[in-house]
């Protein structure tokens, strides 16, 4: 039986994740929440496929409003970027699984009350959205950096990641990504370095820059941390793994795209996209054209939102899954700490820290 769910955002990207939601088969929505209820009933209007009856005589501008009137036990949360803490909280203590789409938290002391909450609701699955690791192209390369098949022991990578966002709104202010300092990590650098967490864990350091481009066309008014990033991530191994990402830059059709590049043990891996390759002895013994991203993402959060079911009703990866998209979180952070100080940051300590509340 599908678990009962509350959808927070009913309106523009939140919308075609709400559609994720009417479309994936372990989640159902009982209600929603958004703050704009005639958009927001425009916007279930125009859902396609299986929409439960009356869904739009059931949006509540809180949480807590919505869960009184209706039996939830999971909440989705896709709202601006701002207020993704205190919904996360309010959600956990309401007694609900919650997955609120990246980041959860924008400072170290938002993510720690988040954990601490947490940690008074231990039965509850935790997990910070990360649509980009279930597309089959990045599933694919997960395959071949944990199994026994692809390349052994990881001794290098690079990652070379580029999008151009427009992040200026109809009236004329700016999304979150453009006026939170160090964004850039949270919201951009994440879609790609959760896909290499998700596959190898966290570092054990990292060094990282930021770059300081002014872009008025696209929203890039010299706010710090917002217009792309470099970093040195070193794995326990010594394996170094390389990053660069740009919020300036061409793209593909989607609007993002990306080059992975790994080196292992016992093979090797290329990825630009879709298009993956793995290598070994300098042969090329397996290649596919694999879907990268789904037009509006919506398939990459079906997916996703199947996965968090599976582990809230079944307990599949649920350990993996609550770990390893906290631990993006922590990395992102750690990226941001390295780069306001110019030093090597210790991700294991500071991760030790942020978790122990």
């Amino acid at each position: 039986m599908a678990i009962p769910t509350i959808h927070v955002g009913c309106t523009h990207f939140a919308l075609g994740r709400l559609q994720a939601l009417v479309n994936c088969e372990g989640l159902s929505p009982v209600a929603c929440v958004d703050i704009n209820l005639a958009e927001a009933r425009e916007g279930v209007a125009s859902l396609e496929g299986d929409v439960p009856e009356g869904l739009g005589e059931r949006i509540y501008t809180t949480i807590t409003a919505a869960r009184e009137r209706h039996g939830a036990e999971a909440c989705l949360i896709y709202a601006s970027t701002p207020v993704h803490a205190q919904l996360v909280v309010e959600s956990l203590n309401l007694g609900m699984h919650t997955l609120c789409v990246k980041p959860i938290a924008t400072t170290s002391e938002e993510f720690r009350e988040i954990i601490k909450t947490h940690k008074a609701h231990p039965d509850l699955v935790l997990v910070q959205g990360q649509n980009k690791r279930w597309n089959p192209a990045a599933s694919k390369m997960r395959e071949w950096l944990r199994g026994a098949d692809g390349i052994g022991e990881m001794l290098g990578g690079e990652c070379r990641f580029w999008i151009r966002q427009n992040l200026w709104r109809a009236d004329n202010s700016r999304y979150p990504d453009s006026y939170v300092e160090g964004i850039f990590f949270h919201a951009a650098t994440a879609h790609q370095l959760d896909q290499l967490v998700a596959a190898k864990g966290l570092p054990k350091y990292v060094t990282a820059r930021i770059h300081q481009r002014e872009d008025r066309e696209i929203a890039q008014t010299g706010v710090w941390g917002t217009a792309g990033a470099q970093a040195l991530l070193e794995y326990p191994n010594g394996a170094p793994f390389c990053y660069t990402g740009t919020n300036a830059s061409h793209a593909n059709p989607f609007g993002w795209s990306g080059h992975w590049t790994f080196l292992g043990e016992d093979g090797d891996i290329r990825r630009d996209a879709g298009h993956l390759q793995l290598f070994r002895k300098g042969e090329c013994v397996e290649e596919c054209q694999l879907q990268d991203l789904h037009p509006g993402l919506v398939e990459d959060d079906r997916l996703q939102f199947d996965a968090f079911a599976a582990a809230i009703s079944t307990g599949k990866d649920r350990k993996w899954l609550q770990e390893s998209t906290l631990g993006t979180w922590i990395l992102m952070e750690a990226c941001i700490a390295s780069a306001r100080s110019s030093t090597r940051v210790d991700v294991e300590s500071m991760s030790a820290e942020l978790m122990d509340v």
